[in-house]
């Protein structure tokens, strides 16, 4: 998957994806855990934009990431 896909097919495309649906919840312990950086992107919304075009553009990287986690699951 192309980085250069609009996001509106990304959501429609992650919307029904198991695998990431478990990577955004492991975002979200994450973050439960560090507060500090949370607060940090709330305060800063360049921080959300970055972190929104950083997961956008490593799509490719996550998904086989997941697709290797989900083999060792096994």
């Amino acid at each position: 998957m192309s980085a250069y896909r609009p996001v509106r097919q990304l959501n429609d495309y992650y919307k029904s994806n198991e695998g990431f649906k478990k990577w955004i919840r492991a975002n979200e312990q994450w973050f439960k855990q560090n507060p500090e950086v949370f607060n940090q992107m709330l305060r800063n919304p360049k921080m959300v934009n970055l972190f929104t075009d950083l997961m956008i553009m490593n799509s490719p990287r996550i998904e086989k990431k997941l697709k290797k986690w989900r083999r060792n699951q096994r």
